[in-house]
C-alpha cells in the first residue's frame, strides 16, 4: 500500500507514446510557422503571426492544415492579391489569413471565430498580437 502511495505522489511524468508523438508534431509544424512568419516579416510589416485551429489547441492529426492568422498593417485591399502576397514562400499545408489591425477589431466585435482562435488558444510565432480593448 505504501509503495503505490509513493507512486501515486512522487513527481512523475508519464506521457503516453500517442500523446508525445502528437506533441512532437505539433511542436514541428510550429516550427514551421516560425520559420515562415520570419520570411514574411521581411517583405511586409508583420504586428503579429497567430498559428489558430487544430495546431493550436493541441489536436492535430495528420490531415491538419497549419492554420495561421496573419495582422499587418499595409496588405492589400483585395483578397486574391492578400492570399498571394501571403502564399510566397507559404510550404504545403500551411493557410494563411491575412487582416490588418482594424479588420481584427471588427471582427473580434462580431466574434469571427478565427479572432476567437486567435484570442482563446492563438500560439503566436511572430510579433505580438493587438490586445483585445
Amino acid at each position: 500500500m505504501e509503495l503505490a502511495w509513493r507512486a501515486l505522489t512522487e513527481d512523475v511524468q508519464v506521457t503516453h507514446p500517442v500523446i508525445a508523438r502528437r506533441q512532437a508534431e505539433r511542436d514541428a509544424r510550429l516550427d514551421v510557422a516560425r520559420r515562415w512568419a520570419a520570411g514574411l516579416a521581411l517583405r511586409i510589416d508583420v504586428l503579429a503571426v497567430v498559428v489558430v485551429g487544430s495546431v493550436a489547441r493541441g489536436d492535430v492529426n495528420k490531415w491538419s492544415d497549419l492554420d495561421v492568422l496573419v495582422v499587418a498593417d499595409g496588405l492589400p485591399a483585395d483578397g486574391r492579391h492578400r492570399l498571394d502576397l501571403l502564399g510566397i514562400g507559404a510550404p504545403p499545408g500551411l493557410q494563411p489569413v491575412g487582416w490588418a489591425g482594424a479588420e481584427l477589431r471588427s471582427r473580434r466585435a462580431c466574434r469571427d471565430p478565427i479572432a476567437l482562435d486567435a484570442d482563446q488558444v492563438g500560439v503566436v510565432v511572430c510579433g505580438a498580437l493587438p490586445v483585445v480593448a
